[in-house]
């Protein structure tokens, strides 16, 4: 779940959050729950009865997202057969193994060692059911996590326009709301050139429908040059509108359009035309 993130936001889900049948929280305490922990707070994926999901796979992938009942009785039952012993491997492996299986009902905890990284014979087969498990609420988290809202700035007072290519800067410009504006590029070159407020503004203006919103672009073109916008001020998260000239789907080619109008205006400025 990831290339060019700019865009409009995900709204649909929260009509199909809503529409979500759901089940009462146990009576002494939470909604019961299975989870599935590969690596304690870094991978692990789980589901409320009638209450919440949650599937992260690292810092950038954590998506909580609404659950039925039925979505828990499935998962629950594709767990069912670890509930005696867990997923131990069948033989000693380097492999740290400090993943775990949690049932909470009415309150109570059991819990159940799993041991994922196992080479031993009949591992694969034994961990069929866990494996269901992951995709199915994988793809509960595709069709239903919303994203939250992007930071609006009120009032930028710098934008940095960032070109990339293999990990490595090609070149930058650094633009202020009135003062001395920065282009540099790989080779060292740097230039430094006034930059005025209505100059600012006239930048500002060509990104001004991307400030706020949220795009998802697949990639289909690898190994190209690719970049970001960012929106900066003082006191304030800053915000980016991420390209990959890869992408050519959604708003893509409008983005590469007021891309290069960008850059067409801040070569007149640097240059003194």
């Amino acid at each position: 779940m990831r290339g060019l993130i700019i865009g409009a936001a995900a709204l649909l889900a929260s009509g199909a959050a809503q529409a979500l049948q759901q089940a009462p929280a146990a009576a002494n305490g939470p909604p019961d729950k299975v989870e599935v922990v590969y690596h304690p707070g870094a991978m692990f994926f789980s589901v409320e009865d009638g209450g919440e999901g949650r599937f992260k796979t690292g810092e950038d992938e954590d998506y909580t997202f609404p659950v039925t009942h039925a979505d828990y009785v499935r998962i629950r039952d594709l767990l069912a057969p670890y509930r005696e012993t867990g997923l131990i491997c069948g033989r000693q492996e380097q492999w740290e193994h400090n993943g775990y299986l949690v049932w909470r009902e009415d309150g109570a905890e059991t819990r159940r060692p799993h041991e994922s990284i196992c080479y031993a014979d009949g591992h694969h087969e034994a961990d069929r059911g866990i494996s269901r498990a992951y995709y199915a609420v994988e793809q509960m988290a595709e069709e239903r996590w919303v994203p939250p809202p992007l930071p609006i700035l009120p009032d930028p007072d710098r934008l940095t326009l960032t070109s990339l290519y293999w990990g490595r800067v090609t070149q930058e410009w650094i633009i202020p709301r009135g003062g001395e504006g920065r282009w540099s590029q790989a080779d060292g070159k740097t230039e430094a050139f006034p930059v005025s407020e209505a100059d600012f503004d006239r930048l500002r203006d060509l990104f001004r429908p991307y400030e706020g919103v949220r795009f998802e672009c697949e990639r289909v073109i690898a190994d190209g040059p690719y970049g970001r916008l960012t929106w900066s001020q003082t006191g304030h998260e800053d915000q980016q509108l991420n390209w990959d000239a890869g992408c050519v789907s959604g708003d893509a080619a409008d983005v590469f359009r007021r891309w290069d109008q960008a850059e067409a205006l801040l070569k007149t400025l640097r240059d003194g035309g």
